[in-house]
């Protein structure tokens, strides 16, 4: 499948954070251009919408949000250029996962929140955002799962995984695959896993 916008979500463990909290650590991030291989450009904050999607920095590579969808606080990469290298949809997914570890770990390492905000790995939000290409349905499902599946094993180590169209009911809305595993590792072991690590 020729999909390139994958969007990828690590949720919270705690949400005590205010609406506006993430605002400087992302101007910040902008500063120093501390993120490699994006170019980042500007902070949008929609922190006012209820269950909307937060704080986010934008980069020409990809949006790096707080995100408070379904009232549920979390880093969700959303991936708008292609990643070199990465041809094979497999491949692709694995490689905006590891995008996603990677701000993950940068954002529980900022002064303002490190100590208060963990990251749970235990499940993992990855929605393919190509409506034409991936549209919500079981076969499109079908299709994509034994994909899903070998990462997700590739994350656990080989424990057991479950994979699930989390938005299965609502065909209006993106496939979004909930990767669930028994294992609430931290981020810096998933990227180790995977063969990466986190930005400095």
């Amino acid at each position: 499948m020729d999909v390139i916008k994958i969007n990828v979500k690590l949720f919270t463990a705690t949400d005590a954070f205010e609406p506006t909290e993430f605002v400087p650590i992302f101007h910040h991030w902008i500063q120093r251009q501390g993120l490699e291989g994006h170019a980042l450009i500007d902070v949008a904050d929609y922190a006012h919408v209820p269950a909307g999607p937060g704080t986010l920095v934008v980069a020409e590579e990809a949006n790096i949000h707080m995100d408070r969808t379904e009232n549920r606080l979390g880093l969700l990469y959303v991936r708008k250029h292609p990643i070199a290298g990465a041809t094979l949809l497999h491949d692709r997914i694995r490689a905006v996962v590891i995008e996603t570890l990677k701000a993950a770990a940068k954002m529980e390492q900022e002064p303002e929140v490190q100590g208060r905000l963990k990251f749970r790995t235990d499940e993992i939000s990855i929605r393919l955002n190509d409506r034409l290409n991936t549209p919500n349905t079981p076969t499109t499902f079908d299709a994509v799962r034994p994909e899903i599946e070998a990462l997700a094993k590739e994350l656990s180590g080989g424990k057991p995984v479950s994979v699930e169209n989390h938005n299965a009911c609502d065909s209006q809305k993106l496939l979004d695959v909930h990767v669930k595993t028994g294992a609430n590792e931290n981020v810096s072991q998933l990227l180790e896993r995977l063969g990466a690590h986190a930005t400095a």
